[in-house]
């Protein structure tokens, strides 16, 4: 992929967050199936709080989901949106057994995890984020420092919209940011926004294929996926990975 073509389509998700914020917020308020599922890996065994680095964390939704369990963590929410991290920190200050603090940092800058301060993390959490950086190449630098930033369980989840004709139908022509489909990869796609605004975002769909490629790619084991939420109850491909020494493989609780 050509850097201009990268930077447009970032570009068309940097004006995409900041239009929607605020319904954005109000539709990822409830957990889903598939976060649900995921809370085990997040339990101690041992040591405790555990220290958790949510990558794309958006309002801080999964903090909230820890404390309503009474996971006891020290969390660290790092989003590129400078109002949802207002709104994350809003939602989160008197939370009983979860210690927030959030960063704002963009990952396609390949300096993004200096901003942390802390680390490396006992767990990371990225959900639906990796979907939104153009080029494989990027897609990997990120997976990368994942690995650099966590000792132990990291879980990925990816938006599988091209598997749902709802979605498919829905597809918006390249010209409309001003790019052509062969410049872009395959996986690509523009899709609509209509819940309070009407807006474009760029999402990439990050198969099992690719999944199982970053994986190898990045030095990581990957050890589960399976797909869940969504009217279809499979819209979201989920991944746990660990390094390779990693000895820790089931969740506990």
């Amino acid at each position: 992929m050509r850097e201009s073509v990268r930077q447009r389509l970032l570009e068309v998700n940097r004006h995409f967050y900041a239009q929607i914020a605020q319904p954005f917020d109000a539709t990822r308020q409830q957990a889903t199936p598939g976060l649900a599922a995921i809370l085990p890996y997040f339990r101690g065994a041992g040591k405790e709080p555990l220290t958790l680095l949510d990558v794309g964390c958006g309002n801080g939704r999964f903090a909230r989901l820890l404390d309503d369990a009474g996971i006891v963590c020290d969390y660290t929410g790092v989003d590129g949106s400078a109002d949802l991290l207002a709104l994350a920190a809003a939602a989160t200050g008197e939370l009983a057994d979860v210690q927030c603090r959030f960063v704002q940092a963009d990952l396609a800058d390949p300096r993004w995890s200096e901003r942390l301060g802390a680390g490396p993390f006992d767990r990371l959490l990225c959900t639906a984020t990796l979907q939104h950086l153009p080029g494989y190449d990027l897609r990997l630098a990120v997976v990368r420092e994942f690995a650099r930033l966590c000792t132990g369980t990291i879980i990925l989840s990816f938006w599988q919209f091209l598997t749902s004709e709802r979605f498919r139908v829905r597809l918006i022509d390249w010209s409309s940011v001003g790019l052509l489909a062969s410049e872009v990869e395959a996986g690509d796609a523009l899709l609509p926004w209509k819940q309070g605004v009407q807006a474009t975002r760029y999402v990439h769909q990050v198969d099992e294929d690719e999944l199982r490629r970053l994986a190898v790619d990045a030095g990581l084991d990957l050890l589960h996926t399976f797909r869940a939420d969504g009217k279809e109850g499979d819209l979201n491909l989920y991944a746990v990975l660990q390094p390779p020494n990693y000895t820790a493989t089931q969740p506990s609780g």
